[in-house]
Order: structure tokens, then C-alpha cells, then sequence
């Protein structure tokens, strides 16, 4: 569902949600970020005021979290669209990174289950971040049309020839 579908008095809400799981996100990064700086778990238990079994739980889980590649706002194309989604980041960075993104490429059946799986970083988190709603056709279009046309060699100019050489 596109954000253009849900009510005007509602997308507040679906916007807090946006940033709300991009925020536990970068929470979970920052605690990845405290464990590889060395610091005890105790050091983060006071620094954050929770319990040090709860830090323990809490690097677990954010072992878990993939970062972000240098350069890009998420670890994702799918990422990347849920900051936009949660105006973290604004159109232009949105199509920037898109368009940069180094993509992996897709899953592949093994010639007897047409089952795929794509693996993370893949051109259908787009697909998956348009039909959720989180970005528009018209980004999907941009960034597909810049992505697939913009490597494309340029058109030598058409004009005049040039007179051959005199031998």
C-alpha cells in the first residue's frame, strides 16, 4: 500500500513506526559499535542504566546486525527505503544510494523447486519496498532507469562528416 493510500490523519502514525524500527536498528548498531571498542558489559550497563544480563541479551542480538556499507544510510536496498519511509533521508539520497547500491545478484531454483530465496541486497527488496508502500513508481522508475540505462554508451553526435584525408 502506497503512503498516497493510507488516510491523511493516519500517516503520522505510519511514519512513527518508520523511524521507530529504524531507531531500535541504530540502537542495536550502537551496542555492536560499544562491544567493538572493547568496553565491558558492565561500562555499558551503567552508560545506558539497565541491568548487565540485559546488556549480555542485548549484544546478542546485535551481533546479529548486519552495518551499513560505507556510503550508504542502511545494510540494504530494503534499508535504504524504510529510512526514506521514516524521512530520515530525503528523495534525492534515496535515489542516490539506490543507484549506487552494489546489488547481489538473486536467487537461483536448483532446476527441480521453483522456490527462491533471494539473499539480502538483491533488486527485490525494491520490488518489496514498492508494493509495501515505503517508496513510489516513480522512484521505482528513476532509479530502475538509472540503474539499467545510465551505463549505456552515449550516441556518437550525429552531424557533418568529416572530408577524408588527400593522398
Amino acid at each position: 500500500m502506497a503512503i498516497s493510500e493510507v488516510p491523511d490523519w493516519a500517516r503520522a502514525a505510519v511514519s512513527a513506526r518508520h523511524r521507530k524500527e529504524m531507531a531500535e536498528l541504530d540502537y542495536r548498531r550502537e551496542l555492536r559499535r560499544f562491544d567493538q571498542h572493547g568496553y565491558s558489559q558492565r561500562e555499558i550497563a551503567r552508560w545506558l542504566g539497565m541491568a548487565q544480563p540485559s546488556v549480555l541479551s542485548a549484544l546478542r542480538t546485535a551481533a546479529k546486525v548486519t552495518m551499513p556499507l560505507d556510503g550508504f544510510s542502511g545494510a540494504t536496498p530494503y534499508e535504504i527505503c524504510q529510512r526514506y519511509a521514516a524521512r530520515f533521508i530525503d528523495r534525492a539520497q534515496l535515489v542516490d544510494e539506490l543507484t549506487r547500491f552494489p546489488y547481489v545478484q538473486g536467487g537461483h531454483t536448483n532446476g527441480y523447486d521453483s522456490l527462491i530465496v533471494d539473499p539480502p541486497g538483491t533488486w527485490s527488496e525494491i520490488d518489496d519496498a514498492a508494493r509495501r508502500g515505503l517508496i513510489s513508481d516513480d522512484i521505482y522508475e528513476t532509479v530502475f532507469n538509472r540503474r539499467h540505462f545510465s551505463t549505456a554508451p552515449e550516441a556518437p553526435a550525429v552531424g557533418p562528416e568529416e572530408p577524408s584525408p588527400k593522398q
